[in-house]
């Protein structure tokens, strides 16, 4: 499996994991490098000990890897890497747990507070599908953020996230 391909996301374990801000930070640090929990910790500015509990989750759940290990004064110091970076969360997974996704919007949310830059584009659109325009949508949105179509630059080049959702939203009525 190749570090562009994009995997579903149907383990609970993993779609848990996705939803933790901190646990999306680590993975974003890990697109780029290998790091282990100690430069995570100073990276993220927070304890070692909250890094390797969530690196821990990530683990688990299939989304980090020990990359490498090193001898380091007496102890074992491990590495860890992404082992893929792009996930797509199929409905039926995101239909089993509703707060998972707010609560994976909510960490998508705070990687962008966290950054002083305003987005690129930020679009909210309602509009009426029928299943079959919601079909294609969904299949659109999956080919222009695919690592076919968008490979990463690499290295030198600014760094972006892609959120990506069409979700059902609440009908509402005028009060007359």
């Amino acid at each position: 499996m190749s570090d562009d391909e994009t995997v579903p996301t149907a383990d609970a374990a993993q779609y848990k994991a996705l939803a933790h801000p901190l646990r999306q930070r680590i993975l974003s640090v890990l697109d780029d490098r290998e790091a282990t929990a100690g430069q995570l910790a100073r990276m993220l500015d927070t304890l070692k000990g909250n890094i390797a509990h969530h690196l821990g989750i990530l683990e688990r759940a299939g989304l980090v890897a020990v990359a490498r290990t090193a001898s380091v004064r007496g102890g074992t110091t491990r590495y860890y890497h992404r082992p893929q970076r792009n996930h797509h969360i199929p409905r039926a997974t995101a239909e089993a747990d509703p707060a998972g996704v707010a609560s994976l919007m909510r960490g998508v949310a705070d990687e962008m507070a966290a950054t002083p830059a305003a987005p690129e584009f930020l679009g909210i659109r309602h509009v009426r599908l029928t299943r079959e325009q919601l079909d294609r949508l969904r299949e659109v949105l999956l080919h222009l953020a695919g690592p076919d179509d968008l490979p990463d630059a690499g290295p030198g080049h600014d760094r972006y996230g892609i959120a990506l959702t069409v979700y059902p939203s609440p009908e509402t009525e005028i009060p007359e």
